[in-house]
């Protein structure tokens, strides 16, 4: 029986070759698509899911709702209320500190740079990741026991059996391997390369321990586990007011100022990833993954769509066949069998195509969006044979039915075959308008996404992005003594025009806390670091009023820290200005502020200039309002910033490296040019945006390649119609105008349809950003102007051969 209908169905695809091509091909294409995007739903929406437990972990969040401010959240958070949770909350069963920091790392005589996971001893109990060896009861039991990943013991010691192994880390004690963990996947919120306890000083000595004393010094993540779900609404509402209970270092009064009606609120595991997109943080947007889903539905849509127009449109041609079956005995439920078999067999062979094309893909995916989706072939098998089965199910269904109605009398009494009808004619209509809906939605999202890329790659952020390198190596603590010898060094290297350093830099602002004028009640957020002579030189700031800091004034350049001198000098910036209440820059100038949380009596500051403002942080955060003290004294969480000038990226950043390695032997070189830490703010903004663009292409290809068969069957058919025309006296332009106006009128309906549609996605899509482009009609109105064209294009061939047939030829014409 299965020969009975297979060789049937390969002799009618195999007789119609240009319509079995451009059905396969526009299918292949659509699922092709369809299974990109749905690996990468799949990977985006399956974060931390590798964490057993997952469904009981939470992250606690600050939310701050300061009188008068906006409210903002923090995912990284202070660690002052960490001790009193599992006391307050027994419901809570283990809760930890996670404290991510790059430090050196040596073993033997291999030196390099890692990111370090300090926590505490529950680690386990939380993040229950699976050990390749060593013992979980004990793998972080005391002090200098380190738990590794399975990459970085293959880098230090040659294999993962590292177990016993002694490594050191940021130039302290050595520490020994008390365990070796699988890799952390790509799609985790938290990747632990290495682990170890929390090092005493971080509960002994500032400014180390300012995270675990004062509220506003954020700087970690607090993770609890509950298992009992029906404790959490009541552990939720209990931390909205946990920082007054628990207010640390700060008075009542100042925790009122900094949190206002907010508190501490808690964000489920699973929830994580696309949160910290919500509140800029990190992670991926939601909107983005749900347009990707929309991209890869749309293609496979459009494939099957053009499926259903192609075979319904040739019914015709094949309804002498289905009247002599019939004549013959066939019954009609036969004749469906042998229809949904030509489309299945057809799926079947595009979805084979299809994996082929997603398989070749998928690394150009990966490298367009940074992911690392791996072709998982036990869920793309039974999710291709599944598309393909149900895509020919739904796509030969109603081709089906209509080929086997056809009344066997009706058919070979007829002089010419069957249409379909006013019916036929709406339906294939409407069919060609969803697809261009389609690809017209697609078309203008890319346009927008594009767009938006365009304008924060070129968005002015108060500085000199440029020929400038920030080496964050300088923060090791062993350096901290050295940091004004080691930048004098590396301000002679060639090239080298500016060192300075600062703890205030692109993508880097470590402290924040809330600011206030003397004598009034209003505070805000502020974040505040250390300038060293040349800083605002070496990155280009713009001074608004008044001066920078300079060694003609004393204040200016304090030997101690920031909170010991009465009266030392300031630089802010012009929205600081703003949010101190200053009606100008010059205004602000010679006046005084001080940190809210301490009275009045306590330290002012005096203000001596205003710069414009500098974005420091990523384009989805608001520009911060910044605050400047001058120093040459070290500083904690450093970095060297260089300016550089005649050499290009690769030779400067050599240079470098070597005096630094001549200097510093002992601490790994790590630096980073400006432009490749900024560009991260719109590299996968353009990348994700460049996959619409594939996306749209294929769907726009798919819709063309359906229009172009179409547009050749039913000028066939029109043949003594047009021939007609001709003899009654219409030239060849009337015929020309009049085919294409009856093709382009679906397709202009279907761009007009998706404008509304297009306009509110990208207006969820812009809103995460903090500047953005103005949705304009413009590139509505062009997608449709170039769907229009490119459509136009597809069907001329045709048309134009219609128009120019002689008259007598096409009354010849038979079906």
């Amino acid at each position: 029986m299965l020969t009975g209908i297979l060789t049937p169905t390969f002799r009618t695809l195999s007789r119609h070759r240009l319509y079995t091509l451009i059905n396969l091909i526009g299918l292949a294409l659509g699922i092709a698509v369809f299974l990109i995007m749905m690996l990468i739903v799949r990977y985006e929406t399956t974060y931390d899911s590798y964490i057993p437990h997952a469904a009981s972990l939470y992250q606690v969040d600050e939310l701050l709702k300061p009188a008068g401010h906006s409210a903002y959240e923090n995912d990284a958070v202070s660690f002052v209320s960490f001790p009193f949770l599992k006391q307050d909350f027994p419901e809570i069963s283990h809760a930890i500190r996670l404290l991510s920091i790059p430090q050196a790392v040596r073993a033997g005589e291999i030196l390099g740079r890692e990111t370090v996971t300090m926590t505490d001893q529950d680690f386990l109990s939380v993040f229950d990741l699976p050990l390749l060896s060593g013992d979980k009861a004990t793998a972080l039991g005391a002090p200098g026991k380190v738990i590794i990943s399975a990459s970085l013991a293959r880098k230090y010691f040659g294999t993962v059996d590292a177990v016993g192994h002694k490594i050191r880390i940021d130039n302290h004690e050595d520490g020994i391997i008390s365990a070796v963990m699988a890799d952390t996947p790509s799609n985790s919120t938290e990747t632990f390369n290495i682990i170890t306890l929390f090092p005493s000083k971080f509960f002994t000595t500032p400014p180390y321990t300012l995270p675990f004393k004062n509220w506003g010094s954020t700087w970690g993540h607090i993770y609890i586990r509950i298992d009992n779900a029906n404790a959490v609404p009541r552990i939720r509402q209990e931390l909205m007011a946990y920082p007054a209970r628990h207010p640390g270092n700060y008075s009542q009064s100042g925790i009122q100022n900094m949190f206002g009606a907010g508190g501490l609120i808690l964000i489920p595991m699973k929830d994580i990833h696309f949160h910290n997109a919500h509140i800029g943080d990190g992670g991926t947007s939601r909107q983005l993954v749900d347009i990707l889903a929309l991209v890869g539905l749309a293609a496979l849509a459009t494939a099957l769509v053009n499926y259903i127009n192609m075979a319904t449109a040739r019914a015709g041609l094949r309804a002498k066949d289905v009247a002599m079956r019939k004549v013959l005995g066939a019954s009609r439920f036969s004749l469906v069998i042998r229809f949904m078999s030509e489309a299945i067999f057809l799926t079947f062979g595009a979805g084979l195509l299809a994996l082929a094309l997603a398989e070749f893909a998928l690394q150009w995916v990966n490298a367009f969006g940074g992911w690392q989706i791996s072709y998982n072939w036990s869920f793309i098998l039974p999710v291709a044979g599944s598309i393909a089965l149900l895509s020919g199910t739904a796509a030969g269904l109603y081709p089906s039915f209509v080929l086997s109605s056809f009344r066997p009398i009706d058919v070979l009494s007829a002089s010419r075959m069957p249409g379909g009808g006013r019916l036929d004619r709406t339906v294939r209509n409407a069919l060609v308008t969803l697809q261009f809906t389609f690809a017209s939605l697609l078309a203008i999202c890319t346009l927008v996404m594009a767009q938006q890329a365009r304008f924060v790659q070129a968005l002015d952020r108060g500085m000199t992005n440029h020929g400038l390198i920030v080496i964050d190596a300088l923060s090791d603590d062993t350096l901290k003594n050295r940091q004004a010898s080691i930048m004098a060094r590396l301000a002679e290297v060639a090239g080298v025009t500016v060192a300075t350093r600062s703890d205030l830099y692109p993508h880097h602002m470590s402290d924040s806390d809330d600011w206030k004028r003397p004598g009034q009640s209003t505070a805000f957020s502020l974040h505040w670091g250390y300038a060293t002579p040349g800083y605002f030189e070496t990155l280009g700031a713009r001074l608004v009023a008044g001066r920078l800091f300079d060694d003609e004034h004393g204040q200016d350049y304090a030997q101690t820290n920031a909170t010991s001198d009465s009266g030392k000098n300031v630089v802010i910036s012009r929205l600081a200005v703003k949010q101190f209440g200053f009606s100008s820059p010059e205004v602000a100038l010679g006046q005084n502020i001080q940190e809210a949380q301490v009275p009045d009596k306590s330290i002012k500051y005096r203000i001596i200039g205003v710069i414009e403002d500098i974005r420091l942080g990523g384009i989805q955060n608001s520009i911060c309002p910044l605050l400047f003290f001058g120093t040459k004294t070290p500083i904690d969480y450093v970095a060297g910033i260089v300016r550089y000038t005649g050499a290009t990226e690769q030779i400067e950043m050599a240079r470098l490296q070597k005096v630094w390695e001549e200097t510093v032997p002992d601490v790994p070189f790590s630096a980073r040019d400006v432009s490749d830490i900024l560009a991260e703010d719109y590299r996968s903004d353009a990348n994700h945006s460049a996959l619409f663009s594939i996306g749209s292409l294929v769907a726009v290809a798919i819709a063309c390649l359906g229009l172009y068969g179409l547009s050749a069957f039913t000028v066939s058919r029109k043949m003594q119609e047009i021939s007609i025309r001709k003899v009654l006296g219409a030239r060849s332009g009337d015929i020309l105008r009049l085919l294409i106006g009856q093709f382009l009128r679906p397709i202009m309906f279907g761009t007009i349809i998706a404008w509304p549609v297009a306009w509110m996605l990208m207006q969820t899509w812009l809103s995460k950003f903090d500047q953005r482009i103005s949705l304009t009609p413009v590139p509505f109105m062009l997608v449709t102007f170039l769907t229009v064209c490119v459509a136009a294009v597809a069907i001329c061939s045709q048309t134009w051969r219609a128009a120019h047939r002689p008259p007598a030829a096409g009354l010849r014409q038979t079906l």
